[in-house]
């Protein structure tokens, strides 16, 4: 554990480090159903060294398991902290390898405890002058201990609007889902929502960004009550992207009803979400009711990551690989009342064009960033703080990032 006060060359070394990667221009030479600076092929290549060092024994194709035909993998650890088997899609068989094996080596990144902590009082931290984030501001756990003078973990992370070093508390950061927990525990939700990677610093951290946006979108769509209003739903005529006709149209061959809802929230930033539906189910064989959902700055990403999840969603199920899936949410994929209240759902007239979703296509992925904080910001948001979870020695950049005001929901990981 780290002493009570702050190293300042600690702290210069985190804005130095944020500092370089923003001042450095990445290009998106891949553009297949995502934004990314290299091909998913030249990713797994440059990150396999480090799947041995996470104890990934196994990376299985399992899109033959449904008959849909969209590409889904799984990544195996047997040693893991959290879940033992992490899903990947994509449009091809290797965007959904290298989802597969970068969502394996998130976790374990995140439950790897190699940053210096702090053992503190929220109440100290902040009288000493340091910048902190307030627990209160933050997804809660239902069985929340937590209190100002209550000593919890504390991490540094930097926050992309104030441009300055932060304390985070560390629950809300890690994966380790082990028990006993620590002292100080049980004061923020615990989950691997906003927990990214990518080919960069930056590219880990849009796509970080861009998960909360949709998880927070969503619990403000059913907080609304029009999770599932006609008014969003988007008539699927209207929608121009070839790459997303073709995923609806895999879905529609393979005798599965697809709805989509445009989630877009006052954020600003795109956000879909779809259920993917047999109607006809045989009682004797019932297969998965499943959804996804997707955010990112171009519609077009936003809806393929929404439609391949569902995809996903459904091979996991029928695997039954997944190993946090609890009775509840077991049943709810197999629920008549829902697929009869989307049967209906299917025969009302959507309301929404897909081309009144925003759609901003930037050149880099620093414009990607920069757009994301000015909506964030615009939408009242005043800090959005990203711890690196990068591990120098293996160089696969991973980020966990935590923005006071965006709510998410445990179940929804």
């Amino acid at each position: 554990m780290e002493g009570n006060t702050i190293s300042s060359s600690a702290a210069e070394e985190i804005s130095g480090r944020w500092a370089a990667a923003r001042a450095q221009p990445i290009g998106k030479a891949y553009r297949d159903g995502t934004d990314r600076a290299v091909s998913p092929a030249a990713t797994l290549a440059r990150v396999s060294p480090a799947m041995t060092a996470a104890g990934i024994t196994r990376v299985a194709n399992v899109t033959g398991m449904d008959r849909i035909g969209i590409p889904v993998w799984c990544a195996v650890r047997p040693a893991s902290r959290s879940l033992t088997v992490s899903q990947g899609k994509g449009v091809t068989g290797d965007a959904a390898r290298a989802s597969a094996v970068m969502e394996s080596l998130e976790l374990w990144h995140a439950e790897t405890h190699h940053l210096p902590l702090r053992y503190d009082t929220h109440r100290a931290l902040a009288a000493s002058g340091e910048a902190v984030l307030d627990p209160m501001t933050l997804v809660r756990c239902p069985c929340s201990e937590y209190a100002a003078d209550r000593p919890m973990r504390w991490v540094r992370g930097w926050d992309l609007v104030g441009g300055r070093p932060v304390w985070v508390p560390y629950e809300a950061v890690h994966c380790d889902w082990r028990v006993p927990v620590a002292p100080g525990d049980h004061a923020v939700q615990n989950g691997s929502n906003g927990l990214a990677s990518g080919n960069s610093l930056l590219e880990a951290t849009v796509h970080a960004l861009c998960e909360l946006v949709e998880r927070d979108a969503i619990v403000a769509a059913q907080d609304a009550g029009d999770l599932l209003a006609a008014r969003r739903m988007v008539r699927p005529e209207t929608v121009a992207d070839d790459a997303c006709r073709d995923l609806l149209g895999r879905f529609r061959r393979a005798g599965v009803d697809v709805l989509v809802w445009d989630l877009t929230s006052e954020v600003g930033v795109p956000v879909f979400n779809c259920l993917a539906v047999e109607t006809d189910t045989p009682w004797y064989h019932p297969l998965p009711q499943t959804q996804g959902s997707g955010c990112h700055p171009r519609r077009a990403i936003a809806l393929s990551r929404a439609l391949t999840e569902a995809a996903q969603a459904r091979a996991t199920v029928i695997v039954g690989s997944r190993d946090d899936i609890g009775r509840d949410r077991q049943s709810w994929y197999f629920d008549p009342e829902q697929r009869r209240a989307v049967g209906d759902a299917v025969r009302d007239r959507p309301e929404r064009d897909y081309g009144q979703t925003p759609d901003l296509d930037h050149g880099t992925v620093n414009e990607d960033l920069d757009w994301l904080l000015t909506r964030l910001t615009t939408a009242g948001i005043g800090s959005a703080v990203v711890v690196d979870l990068t591990i120098p020695d293996l160089g696969v950049p991973v980020v966990k990032a935590v923005v006071p005001g965006l709510r998410w929901r445990p179940w929804e990981e």
